[in-house]
């Protein structure tokens, strides 16, 4: 009775080992595939980072190699403008070697319409002297600057010819003083383009005419009063334009721009 449980736990060590034996064998390869899977993720991850890497490369490389084709591009409408700023300038020294000679021809003849500019001043009809005189002796003062363009001193002059050019144009009257002789007067003038230019006393009783022929004023008769009050109303816009029936002084210039 005693040697029975002996025998049974001897031939069951038998039976055991080869369950044992294999458990063991299971987890080695268990962790050799773990294993193996953690170097196969090691490297995925090591290509994945060399995709990444690779496509960041490409994509600078791309970047690179379209900002080097701008470049190129730019530095050859750099090349183009260049070149043509070259020729521009060329054409400017031209220019500026013709604007010499122009401004040699031309300024003379600035000077010539000046000179005829104050000649006409001083023979027309002497409404606005002090005005139109100093435009004149203003431009005088122009012509001698050097720091004044030629185009600016052209644009003067022929800004003052057109001036002139306006009075003859217009129908005017203002409020000024007369000086006949020793007296001066207040008086309201007349002035009827370059036709003709009246005065009238501030209380109507007295007017008169600029004469060419006489360099001075006449009076003239009391018919003319109310046709020259009526232009001077007219003048300031205070009624409506009409017919005037006023006496003018017919002259013809000479060649010398003299009025006879």
């Amino acid at each position: 009775m005693d040697r029975m449980p002996f025998k049974v736990v001897m031939l069951s060590v038998p039976v055991l080992l080869p369950g044992l034996s294999q458990a063991g064998t299971l987890e080695q390869n268990q962790q050799v595939l773990e294993q193996a899977h953690r170097q196969g993720a090691q490297v995925q991850r090591s290509i994945d980072q060399l995709d990444q890497q690779t496509r960041e490369n490409y994509e600078t490389y791309s970047a690179t190699l379209r900002q080097t084709e701008l470049i190129e591009a730019y530095n050859r409408q750099l090349s183009r403008m260049v070149e043509d700023q070259v020729r521009e300038l060329v054409d400017i020294d031209e220019q500026l070697n013709t604007l010499a000679h122009t401004e040699q021809a031309a300024l003379p003849l600035l000077v010539r319409m000046h000179a005829m500019l104050k000649q006409f001043v001083a023979r027309d009809l002497p409404f606005l002297t002090e005005e139109r005189e100093q435009r004149v002796e203003r431009l005088a003062r122009l012509l001698d600057r050097a720091d004044i363009s030629l185009a600016e001193k052209y644009r003067q002059i022929l800004e003052a010819y057109q001036i002139e050019a306006e009075y003859g144009r217009t129908l005017e009257a203002w409020s000024g003083t007369l000086d006949q002789g020793n007296q001066a007067r207040e008086v309201t003038f007349l002035r009827l383009g370059r036709v003709a230019f009246y005065y009238q006393t501030l209380d109507g009783e007295e007017s008169g005419r600029w004469s060419r022929q006489k360099g001075g004023w006449e009076q003239l008769g009391s018919d003319f009063g109310w046709p020259i009050r009526k232009g001077i109303s007219m003048a300031r816009q205070q009624s409506v334009p009409e017919l005037l029936e006023l006496p003018v002084e017919l002259t013809s210039i000479d060649q010398n721009g003299g009025a006879s």
